[in-house]
């Protein structure tokens, strides 16, 4: 569940969502570790496009560059999603205040 205060700058700004939440989130729900409402393969796509959601892809850069943060988290796919934060000059939402260790604004 998202606080009041991200649900509300989600709805009035432009959101992007890391494909590596996605990858995250469908190993959890493979391993029966998390329960959603609607299937990621088949309604997840929809969802982005109904709302304006950009996905953000990974790409060879983005991987490699998780190799220069420092060894703040040791959570691959947190690491990812700092890099594409500080590669696009974006804010995290995220309640995990690990992520202001990486000088990142977060948003909960």
């Amino acid at each position: 569940m998202l606080s009041e205060r991200a649900a509300a700058l989600m709805e009035k700004s432009e959101c992007v969502v890391s494909i590596a939440s996605v990858w995250e989130a469908a190993i959890k729900v493979g391993l029966g570790k998390l329960k959603l409402p609607y299937d990621i393969r088949h309604d997840l796509p929809r969802i982005f496009e109904e709302n304006g959601f950009q996905v953000l892809p990974l790409d060879l850069d983005i991987v490699a560059s998780v190799k220069d943060l420092e060894p703040v988290h040791g959570d691959p796919f947190d690491r990812i999603q700092v890099v594409q934060a500080h590669k696009l000059g974006v804010a995290i939402i995220n309640r995990d205040p690990v992520f202001e260790g990486y000088g990142l604004r977060r948003i909960w």
